[in-house]
């Protein structure tokens, strides 16, 4: 039962991490188009990005041990080989992110005035974006899995008996 919690804690944690993390990078973005004025618009832009890659890398390290420890929890805390199999795709997600895709797309950022540098960065960040999406929709099928089976689990485990409300004085109307 403690590992459900724990597994339900950890891949709430994801999830919205995940969210708050593209609701970041976008508003980065907008707010720099929104306040800047045209002489200033490439440089808040250029400081959105930095801010953004700076928060992309931590919140990958973040999002590699919550994967790594939910993954633990659905293989040998939970045992169920489902959640465990299909853990094992956003983990992998995650750690191509932060070994391969990132560190490529920043040394990329900085020739971005370069054509064959920008078109591969475009491709990169194309890349990345799908396979946020893909990974969202994997974490949320593992909360579908998940939350049945540890609800099931906490009925079971607190039995509630049923009234008898015939012996207990009540009237039917």
């Amino acid at each position: 039962m403690q590992h459900q919690r724990f597994a339900a804690l950890t891949l709430g944690a994801w999830i919205m991490g995940s969210l708050f993390m593209i609701f970041v990078a976008t508003q980065n973005f907008q707010m720099a188009d929104t306040l800047s004025t045209p002489s200033m618009h490439a440089a808040l832009r250029e400081m959105a990005g930095k801010l953004n890659q700076r928060f992309f890398i931590d919140w990958e390290r973040v999002e590699l041990v919550l994967a790594v420890a939910f993954s633990a929890l659905a293989w040998l805390g939970i045992r169920n080989g489902l959640l465990g199999v299909i853990s094992l795709v956003p983990l992998t997600i995650v750690a191509v992110q932060s070994f391969a895709v990132t560190p490529r797309m920043l040394s990329l950022s900085a020739n971005l005035d370069n054509a064959s540098a920008a078109t591969e960065f475009a491709r990169l960040h194309a890349m990345y974006g799908i396979s946020e999406v893909i990974k969202l929709v994997l974490l949320f099928a593992l909360a579908l899995i998940l939350l049945p089976n540890w609800r099931r689990r906490f009925s079971t485990a607190v039995q509630v008996q049923p009234v008898d409300y015939a012996h207990h004085g009540h009237i039917d109307r």
